[in-house]
This record gives C-alpha cells, structure tokens and sequence, in this order.
C-alpha cells in the first residue's frame, strides 16, 4: 500500500473540501469520482488521433463513392455479409 496524498496548497484543499460538500460525499470519495472523470477524458484524447483517422477514412470512402457514379448505395459501404467496408 502507498502512503496517503497530502494536499499543501492551502486553494486545493478549499475547493476539495468545497466539491464534498456540494455532492455530499466524503472527501476521498468526491477526489476519487473527480480524479476517474479526468482520466476518462484524458484516456480519450489518448485515443483521439486514432478517432480522427477513422473519421478521415471514413469521408475518403464516402467522396470516393460518390465520385464513382452518383449517390453511394449500401452496397458501396456494406459487403455481402452486412459487415461495412
């Protein structure tokens, strides 16, 4: 087991203490909660650029498509299984 966190700067520990006391949580509680939704974003923009190629790809099939012949159909974005491209 690792050694408690102690918080020194005298703000941060204020607004600790103020964001238990909003939600009604212990104090371990709501920095747990906070410090989790703070990981879900970050671990989301870990993942960001991996997203946007995907997206990019995406619209590269679709303009692609498009410039074949007219409006794509699904079979442009499906193979025969029903599975996309």
């Amino acid at each position: 087991m690792t050694k408690p966190i102690q918080i020194r700067k005298d703000d941060v520990a204020r607004d600790i203490r103020e964001l238990a006391s909003l939600t009604g949580q212990p104090i371990t509680e709501a920095v747990g909660e906070a410090v989790r939704e703070r990981l879900v974003r970050e671990r989301g923009r870990a993942t960001g650029p991996d997203r946007k190629r995907r997206i990019d790809d995406a619209i590269a099939r679709y303009q692609a498509a498009v410039k074949r012949g007219g409006m794509p159909t699904d079979d442009d974005f499906y193979d025969e299984d029903g599975l996309p491209r």
